[in-house]
């Protein structure tokens, strides 16, 4: 039933973000909603610009003003009570009774609204409502057409309903809402081919109330629900007229039910096109410096003598019904040349086309860093998520729960890339106080547990954007707002840029093969350099850079960077933040030359365990690895190590690692045996070292 507009018809501007919450409503139906504020008349309504009409005539559905798609219109009025909503000439369009609930609908009744133009159909769909024997064939399709002849004679013809449901009404009166420009010259309905004896009556309610009638309604007023004895109670929502035509009860399975409207016209005023005479093309067109950004321009002109409109034709696309000397253009790109073609129009035609350039300004976001996440230890107003400030949309807001004031707790910043930092932009609310953050410390970290204190923060309780320097420039991967105050106790704001400095580069944590990718590839190396540390020869370079938390080694923390990003990533869920011990034991503790020595490794308490590795340093001249026996790390794969470093220490580092959303571990079990050959008789003394268990989350018990 509803469906993106750019499925309807794709082109450069229906795949862009402009319309992007622009939908479909069934094959005849086009939705605007309205999320975000806009320009407003004198008055202080809405007016709406930039909305896309596919090919076809379009009527404002309110209205009744008819618009040629192919083209951009602007400035459509959007009172309070108007969303824009346009439908298609040639539609048909299935309705019921007005009713508050489904109980109410009169199913001895149907009706159907039409916009008759050229050839159209539709097929209506029916079944129970409440059942699913509609899955067993249990529903019935009804066919309508609509034709206008080349005598100016519109008729719709309902076919019979094919198939049949529990509970279904065979015997339905017709009702039909054609909407016309002027009363037709006269009306004729069928059942069967045979002529059904039509009166004319003189309001909807008799109408309603009569058998077989039509009624000439030259004022259809939309507002009939509005409260009573209210103010919009008095105000009139009058779009085009309608020829109402009600046809008696007939078996809908056997009757073809028709209505031919003689002398039917649709052709609504012209209300923009008033002017007459010749047209200069337009003149003086800039852009101002402050009406034009990396993002948007905004072109004006000078006003036409006899100009009642304007018409801008800018990348393939016509921008029409421009009312002012001016335009907003979105969506562009920065440091960018467009060109652009301007025009006048009025009721006697076009002027020549004027042509216009312009070169965008430097994106002020070339260096905010992009893909940014964020989590708050507050709880959020429902819709007003965390998310909201990192998802570079301006027009959402953060907000802390409104019923609850909040004190003392941090914003964790989640670059999901190592920077070396520069600045933040936090933009408060730009309507009201409450939530701005006037109070705070800003720490940086590599893996969200050695926070590094940077500075405090103290900013006035307005609307303007705030700013953080980084002193020194550190590199991260994390920084944490610990907020102490905020403006009537709460937290909210638009958007919190984080900026790199400018010129350098971000490094994907885990990209430990540096092409900009986190692949397999990745992996692989990770698997070859588990445990390898600082001092050793191989180190130093790229695959330090692989130490996403810092800490000097390759361990289950790095490792899960890259895991928890493959196959296609884990799973968003909350879950339980990672707990547990891990333990080693031997059967005995003393052990003869040439015997197997197996280490059980077990886990205690384990939560949300979706990697864990640790370090088992032993003497070549006591053991000798021989390998691991696995026995429950569920879908765990293997990245254990064997490493000589180059001190001459010989450490073993077991590591497991949960690749993508799989299964983690909880609870008490055994995990794997090791197996070492003793090369001499000695007594058991191994301790494991740096246990580390790490959740999809990355946190870390150690």
């Amino acid at each position: 039933i509803i469906k993106e507009i750019f499925l309807h018809e794709a082109n450069k501007y229906t795949l862009g973000r402009m319309t992007q919450y622009h939908f479909m409503f069934g094959p005849y139906f086009l939705v605007v909603p309205i999320y975000q504020g806009a320009q407003s008349d004198a008055e202080g309504n809405d007016i709406q610009n930039a909305i896309y009409l596919p090919e076809g005539l379009w009527v404002d559905y309110f209205t009744g003003d008819q618009y040629k798609g192919g083209q951009i219109i602007n400035n459509i009025e959007s009172p309070i009570w108007k969303l824009p909503v346009f439908v298609k000439r040639g539609a048909i369009i299935p309705m019921a009774n007005a009713n508050n609930n489904t109980s109410g609908i009169d199913k001895s009744l149907r009706i159907y609204e039409v916009y008759p133009y050229g050839t159209s159909s539709f097929t209506e769909y029916d079944d129970d409502g409440n059942t699913e024997q509609y899955r067993n064939g249990a529903f019935t399709k009804t066919e309508i057409s609509s034709t206008v002849d080349a005598k100016g004679v519109a008729t719709i013809t309902v076919n019979p309903a094919k198939g049949s449901f529990n509970g279904m009404v065979k015997e339905k009166s017709t009702i039909f809402k054609v909407n016309v420009t002027k009363k037709p010259k006269k009306v004729e309905a069928t059942i069967n081919g045979k002529k059904v004896k039509l009166t004319e009556v003189h309001s909807e309610a008799e109408l309603n109330n009569d058998v077989n009638a039509y009624y000439y309604n030259a004022a259809s007023d939309f507002n009939r629900f509005s409260t009573k004895g209210s103010e919009f109670e008095k105000v009139k929502i009058i779009r085009n007229p309608q020829m109402l035509v009600k046809v008696q009860k007939s078996d809908i399975t056997t009757s073809t039910v028709a209505v031919s409207v003689k002398g039917y016209e649709y052709q609504p005023a012209e209300k923009l096109l008033v002017s007459t005479g010749t047209l200069a093309a337009p003149a003086n067109i800039k852009v101002a410096d402050d009406a034009l950004t990396a993002y948007t321009a905004t072109p004006s002109w000078d006003k036409v003598a006899n100009a009642d409109i304007y018409q801008i034709m800018f990348d393939d696309q016509l921008y029409g019904t421009i009312c002012d000397t001016k335009l907003l253009f979105n969506e562009l790109n920065p440091e960018t040349d467009y060109s652009f073609q301007i025009r006048a129009v009025n009721k006697s035609g076009v002027s020549p086309w004027s042509s216009f350039s312009l070169h965008t300004k430097a994106d002020p976001l070339k260096f905010a860093i992009k893909g940014i996440t964020g989590t708050c230890t507050a709880k959020h107003q429902p819709g007003n998520h965390i998310r909201n400030l990192f998802d570079r949309e301006e027009g959402n807001m953060w907000h802390t729960k409104w019923d609850t004031t909040v004190t003392n707790y941090d914003i964790i910043i989640n670059l999901n890339s190592i920077n070396q930092l520069d600045k933040f932009e936090y933009l408060p609310r730009t309507e009201g106080r409450n939530g701005i953050l006037t109070k705070g410390k800003v720490y940086y970290s590599n893996n969200r547990k050695d926070w590094t204190l940077s500075g405090e923060f103290n900013w006035k309780g307005d609307s303007e954007v705030k700013t953080y320097t980084f002193n020194g420039n550190p590199t991260a991967l994390f920084v944490k707002i610990s907020v102490e105050e905020g403006v009537g106790g709460f937290g909210s704001g638009r958007e919190l840029y984080v900026f790199r400095v400018a010129g350098s580069e971000s490094y994907l944590p885990g990209d430990i093969n540096n092409d900009k990718l986190i692949d397999r590839n990745d992996l692989t190396s990770y698997l070859n350099y588990t445990g390898l540390r600082s001092g050793d020869g191989d180190f130093d370079g790229y695959v330090s850079n692989g130490d996403v938390n810092k800490n000097g080694r390759i361990d289950a923390y790095d490792i899960s960077v890259v895991a928890t990003q493959l196959e296609d990533g884990v799973d968003w869920q909350r879950i339980e933040r990672v707990a547990g011990t891990v333990t080693i034991s031997t059967p005995k503790t003393a052990y003869n030359k040439g015997e197997t020595v197996l280490i059980t490794v077990k886990g205690k308490g384990l939560k949300s365990v979706n990697a864990f590795g640790f370090a088992l340093p032993y003497s070549e001249q006591d053991y000798e690895y021989q390998g691991i026996e696995t026995v429950n790390i569920k879908q765990m794969e293997n990245f254990t190590n064997d490493r000589l470093h180059t001190n001459g220490d010989k450490v073993l580092y077991p590591t497991f690692i949960n690749v993508g959303d799989k299964e983690y571990l909880n609870g008490d079990d055994t995990l794997f045996i090791i197996k070492m050959k003793a090369k001499r008789n000695v007594k058991f003394n191994l301790k494991p070292e740096q246990i580390m268990l790490v959740d999809k989350d990355l946190e870390i018990a150690e």
